[in-house]
This record gives C-alpha cells, sequence and structure tokens, in this order.
C-alpha cells in the first residue's frame, strides 16, 4: 500500500473511530444523565433561606477533596472546610452591595453513589437594600464542572402568596453564568393564607371523586337502616343531626392525615393513596345500596376521611414553611375544603330531604340509581388507577 493511500486510510479510521466514540457517549448521556443541583429558595422577613442540594460526586470536583467514595465520613472529615466552601461560592447582593451569608447548616443525605451534600443558608439582605429583588450569585460545582447545571426554585414566598404549591423554577446556572437577577411579586398581608383557602376551596370542587363520596354519605342521612336494609324516612331535625355527625366525623378525619402528609410526618405513595380513595367510594356505594354498617356512617366517614385526607395533603407541602406558617398553612387550607363542603351540602341537602319526603319508594329509587351509577364510576377508577386500564 502507498504511503499516501495508508494515510487517506487511517484518516478515514480515525474519524470512524471519533464517530463511535461520540454517538456511544450520546446514548451514554442520555442513558445516564448527569445529576444537577438544585437549590430551594424561601423568602425570610429580612432575606432568603437557600436549601441547596449538591450531588457529592460533583460537589468533590468544585471541593478539591474526595467525597463520593465515602458519603458517611464527609460530615466528619470536611464539615467545616465544606461550610467555609459555599460561604465563598453561594451568596446575594442587592447593586454592588452584598448581602450576609451566615453559616449554612450542613447534612449528607445517602449512602452510595447518588448521596448528596444538604446545605441550609440563611441571606440577610443589608439596610436599606429591597428583599424583594436580589441577586442570586451561586457559582458552587459550576466553577470547575463545566457540564454542571444549577436549577434555582422558588418554593415558598409567604409574602406574596405564594405557600404550599409546586416548587417555581427561576433559572438555571452553569459556567459562566453564576448570577441571577429575581424580582419576587409584591408582598401583601394575609395572601398566603387568602391563597391556600381558595385551593382548599378549588381542591374539593375539581376534586369529582370526593364529590362523589359526599354525595353517597349524605343521599343514606334522610333514611334510616332497619333488618339489613333502608327503610323509614327520618324527621328533616334527626336527618340534619345524622349528616352533621357525618361530616363533622370526615372533617375530623382528613384533617388528621391532611396535617400528617403535609408535614412529611407521614408519606405515603400517591398511587395506593388515590387507588384507596376510589376502593372507598366502593364501598360508600355498596352502603348506600344497603346498608354494611349497623348505624355506623359516622365511624365509615371517620375512617374514610383518614384515606381522602392523604389525597388532600397532596396539594398543600408544608415544606420550607416555619411552624407558625405551617399551622396557619393547615388551618387556611382545611378552612377552603370545608367551606365548599358545606356549600355543597347546603345545595344538596335540601333536595335530598324534599326527595325524601315524597315517599320511601320513589327516594329508594332515586338513592339506588346514584349510588349504582358511583359504584360503577368508582370501579373505573380503581382499575384506571391500579395500571390495569
Amino acid at each position: 500500500m502507498a504511503p499516501a493511500q495508508a494515510d487517506a486510510w487511517l484518516r478515514r479510521l480515525a474519524l470512524a473511530l471519533a464517530a463511535m466514540c461520540c454517538s456511544l457517549w450520546a446514548t451514554l448521556a442520555v442513558a445516564h444523565p448527569m445529576p444537577e443541583s438544585r437549590v430551594w429558595m424561601d423568602t425570610t422577613p429580612g432575606g432568603l433561606k437557600l436549601t441547596l442540594q449538591l450531588p457529592l460526586n460533583r460537589l468533590e470536583y468544585g471541593f478539591g477533596q474526595p467525597l463520593a467514595d465515602e458519603p458517611d465520613q464527609v460530615m466528619a472529615r470536611h464539615a467545616d472546610a465544606l461550610a467555609s466552601y459555599l460561604l465563598m461560592h453561594v451568596g446575594a447582593r442587592s447593586g454592588n452591595t452584598g448581602w450576609q451569608a451566615m453559616r449554612p447548616k450542613l447534612q449528607v443525605v445517602g449512602h452510595d453513589a447518588s448521596a448528596e451534600l444538604d446545605a441550609v443558608m440563611e441571606l440577610r439582605a443589608p439596610p436599606g437594600a429591597d428583599p424583594r429583588t436580589p441577586t442570586l450569585l451561586i457559582d458552587a460545582v459550576i466553577h470547575e464542572v463545566r457540564t454542571h447545571k444549577v436549577q434555582v426554585f422558588l418554593r415558598n414566598d409567604w409574602a406574596a402568596g405564594f405557600a404550599g404549591q409546586p416548587p417555581l423554577l427561576l433559572g438555571e446556572l452553569s459556567h459562566g453564568k453564576s448570577t441571577l437577577p429575581i424580582t419576587l411579586g409584591q408582598s401583601h398581608t394575609g395572601s398566603s393564607l387568602w391563597e391556600l383557602f381558595k385551593a382548599g376551596a378549588l381542591h374539593i370542587a375539581e376534586g369529582t371523586d370526593h364529590l362523589l363520596f359526599l354525595l353517597l354519605l349524605v343521599i343514606v342521612a334522610p333514611v334510616c337502616a332497619s333488618g339489613g336494609r333502608w327503610g323509614a324516612v327520618r324527621p328533616p331535625g334527626t336527618a340534619l343531626r345524622q349528616l352533621a355527625f357525618v361530616a363533622t366525623a370526615f372533617t375530623i378525619g382528613h384533617s388528621i392525615t391532611l396535617a400528617l402528609g403535609s408535614t412529611g410526618v407521614l408519606v405515603l405513595p400517591s398511587q395506593p393513596v388515590e387507588v384507596a380513595v376510589a376502593a372507598t367510594i366502593v364501598v360508600a356505594a355498596l352502603h348506600a345500596l344497603r346498608p354494611l354498617f349497623a348505624n355506623g356512617e359516622v365511624a365509615m366517614a371517620l375512617g374514610f376521611g383518614l384515606v381522602h385526607g392523604f389525597a388532600f395533603s397532596a396539594s398543600l407541602s408544608g415544606a420550607g414553611l416555619t411552624a407558625g406558617q405551617q399551622a396557619m398553612a393547615l388551618l387556611a387550607f382545611n378552612l377552603g375544603i370545608e367551606a365548599m363542603q358545606l356549600a355543597l351540602l347546603a345545595i344538596v341537602m335540601p333536595l335530598l330531604l324534599w326527595l325524601s319526603r315524597r315517599g320511601t319508594a320513589p327516594y329508594a329509587h332515586v338513592r339506588r340509581v346514584i349510588s349504582a351509577a358511583g359504584g360503577a364510576m368508582a370501579m373505573v377508577w380503581v382499575v384506571q388507577r391500579l395500571g390495569a386500564a
């Protein structure tokens, strides 16, 4: 083979190998995306509280010391040095004036290659600066790792009515882009409480499953159980007292688990909870067709309320709130739920009482139709939420 031909052949081979390497790298990059850092931002009266989640296997390049091999030893060996590192690479300013950065509280989450450093830092605005228009300065990790990204989310802004909602992505930082100007909404007294109240009311108004469950609970309030069947019609006063007992039991039940779930004390996977909610509707529909629990509607409402409360808690996050804010958020959200429930009961119950006064047989027909339709709909939800549809 002539030298020129050999050179050409080697060039083609080198290009082919380079193309294969690029293709393989792209495939691996898609299959194993680079871990990103996240910053959760909560506003405070005097500034910001940042919660940083930094992967150890990326942080070690910026920090300059191995961290990911032994996550359990990181705090014992490097706590002070990591705190100093973050104070150098995380901050905020207003104009040309820097904010005061307090020493971060650190912990390592995880015990394997996916372990992260969680750091909570408070940034305080200087006197005279507007704490609502800061510029974040974050170049931790990204000052060394060019491929790394830092995503910044607004988690809570209590003063402006942003609380208990899904976090809002504010921006992404990377190598060469380490500043993020932020303009927060105008603060209004009580804005978060009003927004949480509306969110609770909307959760019931838009929750077809919760509405159907309430209807199946109250449809049997005007009648008495006797001999394993629904029979005589209750006097209106007795029916309203029964409704009050059932509604109160349901409220107590869902309030307990709403508090447990939203504060993170007891968190359950969403799919089993949603399946369980649909299953409670199936049981309530069967009970409305023929009494399953002798005078047990109050206990049933309490027990099933515990299930529905976990579903409610999925719409209310207490992460990043102070203890006082959490308590007020729970109260406002729960009041919204109760206000909408009472409004719906005020619409439905007079109609049910009127229908029950028309006679036992006509009301039984209405009750059976609604119960059968509700039970069938709930069975469809069970199948769908199990992923079998």
